[in-house]
């Protein structure tokens, strides 16, 4: 994370920590609506990705596991 989004968020924090309660109150109303907003539009496209059925990638390998026979130890004698 920059160093600046972690001031701005520091300042929002400082903001509803310290900030007058009646203008504390109307911003968080907002900002509480909105993500009320982004929330249900989350549950809708879950839904919709529900309809066709699980989406999985499947990660390539980079460094293939060796098998248990190559890193097994050889027996001595």
């Amino acid at each position: 994370m920059a160093k600046q989004t972690v001031m701005d968020e520091v300042l929002i924090l400082k903001f509803f920590e310290t900030g007058p309660i009646e203008k504390v109150e109307v911003v968080f109303n907002i900002v509480r609506e909105k993500m009320r907003e982004r929330l249900s539009d989350r549950a809708e496209d879950r839904g919709k990705s529900a309809e066709r059925g699980p989406v999985r990638k499947r990660q390539a390998r980079t460094n293939p596991e060796p098998s248990r026979e190559e890193t097994a130890p050889s027996p001595k004698g």
